[in-house]
């Protein structure tokens, strides 16, 4: 290729076509071949979940303080979650069934669960006449659970893959001259996992 030539005044400036192209070739390579890679960063993440069998509590049997001779002074009568019964102040035991209120419980073992039965008192009432006793203070013993923490927590483990047993006692205040019936109420028991 021929250069060019141009007149500028007193300078001449002279251009090199095929020198021109070859520099900006060269340039473009080095460019490239100094360019820095781009380069994606990976890591990998884990999503983990475990699923555990719902907790599912059955009651099993009711809290039953047997029959009684109601007195002329009022007292108590407490069932304990050993299902031993003791009467206390006026009313007399007369024999009937004295049961621990017990449920079976199903969950994962080697979980952690919290076991509570409302503070306060509940109300037992005869149909007929609607007389009232109240039922307070209720005791809580878990069986195949481990108890975690100091005291009654109300927490636990539950060891193995068995079922776990909760045992519910309370206490029963009981008017002089009680009128006489069946008497009934409700109370709840709460479990969850923690």
């Amino acid at each position: 290729m021929d250069d060019i030539v141009e007149h500028l005044g007193d300078h001449r400036r002279v251009t090199r076509p095929g020198l021109v192209r070859m520099a900006f070739l060269l340039c473009a390579l080095l460019c490239v071949g100094f360019a820095q890679p781009a380069y994606a960063g990976q890591s990998n993440g884990v999503g983990r979940t475990t699923v555990v069998n719902s907790l599912s509590l059955i009651k099993d049997a009711d809290l039953n303080f047997g029959d009684l001779i109601s007195g002329t002074a009022a007292g108590t009568v407490i069932v304990d979650p050993q299902s031993i019964r003791q009467v206390n102040g006026g009313p007399v035991a007369a024999g009937g069934t004295v049961s621990a209120a017990r449920f079976q419980g199903s969950g994962t073992g080697g979980q952690r669960i919290r076991v509570r039965a409302p503070t306060g008192s509940y109300i037992l009432t005869e149909s007929f006449s609607g007389a009232i006793m109240t039922l307070r203070d209720l005791t809580l013993e878990v069986d195949n659970a481990d108890l975690l923490g100091r005291g009654n927590s109300g927490q636990y483990r539950i060891t193995g893959a068995g079922p776990f047993t909760v045992r519910v006692g309370g206490t029963l205040d009981v008017g002089a001259n009680q009128p006489s019936g069946t008497y009934l109420g409700t109370f709840d028991i709460d479990v969850n996992y923690f």
